[in-house]
């Protein structure tokens, strides 16, 4: 009796314990049911970028010349001039064999091509790098662990080498054409066998070797090797190729095959790097990077030239004059002399400066602000040419680096009023990137980072907020940050600050009155 005397004080306890608690939930609830956040659209919100101006400065002269150069791979098909002959601009001055043409602009897509790969690997070991622990001396000496020679074909589900027992992990999909190709999780350290690579070749299969992070289907692609079974040359068959540079892997396992092994063994070294030395690597391999993604801009702009070469083959003047020092096409010149030069005899130019990290922004035909010293005097001027060689010549200010190279461009003042030979002149112009047009620029304020992670408040379809993760990009003049996915301009978001800016609460459109 005395039992249940206690159980039902206890159970009265627990009931009155649950009434008081759901009463505090309750309150809570209806607390923040009753607050409310002002959200404001984004299309309001999202101020735009129109991209950086690029200034420089110049003397404007009468007597420029297009030098027209022509390169030992070039096949010149027909001359149109003769020496001495007055040309307008835009006439043709000469054909090139549009074959040759289109096989020079192949193998520099290819070179653009080979350097994006490269940055990417290098990218990912630079990634490697800035996720390695220092090495800390241990306080008590570690016994190695002896080396394994034999390797297990899978770790999870990603194979560690491809041979003839490898099953797509795309199998029932795929038939293994271009279009629908058979695809395998790889390791980072997996290789593909001499054997695999023959029986594409001689099934002419298409397959494609992927790397992804965490080895897992699902996992974002950290790079792919594409394979046509139909182009490549049969290797022997007792040959390994890496999944990841796509080189042949050496037996020899101290041999290193490329700066990417070289930092993988950094890397795996079981003596590991204190944080001054992973400093160093990290730097160097961020100059790496850099040096690259120039060479990648250099090639990207022989490419737009290339294609002017290989859609017609035609040449034309880009200046009205005097065609002079016309060489034979027979006896083409292996020194560097141009094939011919035409020397301007109508209208003003102007010679500007553009970095070369600006070269894949900028191409002939764009216009460019041209504002005279001495009386204030302005035009549009049309860029006619992009020098291939950086010079020390010319002038470039505003958003300059001290620390690239700058190339000169042309540009041609068809309306001459206001402008004489010899005076100095301000040239502007303004280069975005093409990503950029698909871009939201916000008051970075809106934007909090949770976990690394970064997000807005916005108002779902119920007007409740809720986070929404963004991607973010470049931070410019100051406080406006680029919102490159995960938000639109049909959105509303609420300021991520204060009592009310929680999920859940009630989102109600601000008056613009702030």
């Amino acid at each position: 009796m005395k039992n249940r005397k206690v159980m039902k004080r206890v159970l009265v306890i627990a009931i009155v314990a649950a009434i008081a608690g759901g009463s505090i939930g309750t309150g809570v609830y209806v607390q923040r049911a009753k607050m409310t956040a002002e959200v404001m659209s984004v299309a309001d919100l999202n101020s735009g970028y129109w991209g950086d101006d690029v200034n420089s400065s110049g003397m404007i002269t009468n007597d420029y010349s297009q030098s027209v150069e022509i390169t030992n791979t070039d096949e010149i098909k027909e001359v149109y001039v003769k020496e001495g002959q007055q040309v307008q601009k835009g006439d043709k001055l000469l054909a090139l064999d549009t074959t040759v043409a289109s096989l020079n602009l192949q193998g520099k897509q290819l070179e653009v091509e080979n350097l994006n790969n490269q940055i990417t690997i290098a990218q990912n070991d630079l990634k490697k790098l800035k996720n390695t622990k220092p090495y800390v001396e241990p306080a008590n000496p570690v016994t190695p662990e002896p080396d394994i020679p034999h390797v297990q074909e899978m770790a999870g589900n990603a194979y560690n080498y491809i041979s003839g027992t490898a099953v797509p992990y795309n199998q029932k999909s795929a038939d293994g054409s271009e279009e629908n190709p058979y695809r395998y999780l790889c390791t980072e350290s997996a290789y593909v066998t001499g054997d695999f690579l023959s029986q594409l070749a001689e099934e002419k299969t298409y397959a494609v070797f992927e790397i992804r992070e965490n080895n897992e289907v699902s996992g974002e692609l950290v790079t792919a090797w594409e394979v046509d079974g139909a182009q490549i040359v049969v290797p022997d068959g007792n040959t390994k190729w890496s999944v990841y540079d796509h080189s042949q892997i050496s037996n020899d396992a101290s041999e290193a095959e490329d700066d990417s092994s070289v930092v993988n063994d950094r890397i795996s070294d079981k003596g590991g790097y204190t944080q001054a030395e992973l400093n160093d690597m990290i730097a160097e391999q961020e100059k790496k990077i850099k040096e690259l993604d120039l060479n990648k801009r250099k090639a990207e702009l022989e490419v737009e030239k290339l294609k002017a070469k290989s859609s017609d083959g035609m040449i034309y003047a880009t200046v009205t004059g005097i065609v002079k020092n016309l060489q034979d096409k027979d006896n083409l010149p292996n020194d560097g002399t141009p094939f011919m030069e035409v020397t301007g005899s109508e209208g003003l130019y102007v010679t500007g400066g553009i970095s070369e990290l600006l070269l894949d922004k900028v191409k002939p035909g764009q216009m460019v602000s041209v504002s005279s010293w001495e009386n204030g005097s302005s035009c549009e001027a049309e860029i006619t040419e992009i020098k291939n060689y950086p010079s020390t010549d010319v002038s470039s200010y505003g958003e300059g680096n001290n620390n690239v190279s700058y190339y000169p461009f042309v540009a041609y003042i068809e309306d001459t009023a206001g402008f004489r030979n010899g005076e100095y002149v301000d040239l502007t112009m303004t280069v975005s990137d093409d990503e950029t047009g698909s871009s939201l620029y916000i008051f970075k304020g809106y934007v909090r980072t949770e976990n690394g992670k970064s997000y807005v408040l916005k108002a779902d379809e119920n007007d409740r907020l809720v986070k929404q993760y963004v991607k973010t990009g470049r931070i410019i003049y100051g406080d406006t940050i680029e919102i490159k996915a995960g938000l639109s301009e049909d959105d509303r978001i609420a300021f991520p600050y204060g009592k009310t800016a929680k999920e859940g609460v009630r989102a109600v459109d601000s008056d613009g009155s702030y």
